[in-house]
């Protein structure tokens, strides 16, 4: 008993702590929280321009880089620090940038 007892514990916070580092799904470049109190929203403009919006403010707005399309970019919303981390996939055609945006708890990929 007393082993079955530590498996369900020992479980119960893996998922926990695998709960903590999930990244949410999102639908294209957008995404809104569960409760609807947070929506977070990217933009690729010129293939360069990266622009992060959280509830429609602009929060970011940085290059990539030209050879990689790659960039790492902070900022912050209501003294809530934001970051996104974004990367284009070999070849950098247009819709293979992706940012991974951290915000209120939140962290969710944008495909840009």
């Amino acid at each position: 008993m007393k082993m079955s007892t530590n498996f369900t514990i020992a479980v119960a916070l893996a998922v926990t702590i695998s709960g903590c580092a999930a990244v949410a799904p999102a639908g294209g470049n957008q995404y809104t929280s569960r409760d609807g109190k947070l929506n977070i929203r990217g933009e690729l403009v010129d293939s360069s321009s990266v622009r992060i919006f959280v509830n429609g403010d602009k929060v970011i707005a940085d290059e990539v880089s030209l050879v990689t399309g790659d960039g790492r970019f902070d900022g912050s919303w209501q003294g809530k620090p934001v970051s996104a981390n974004c990367v284009t996939a070999a070849g950098g055609r247009l819709g293979t940038t992706t940012c991974t945006v951290a915000v209120a708890g939140e962290r969710v990929t944008l495909a840009l």
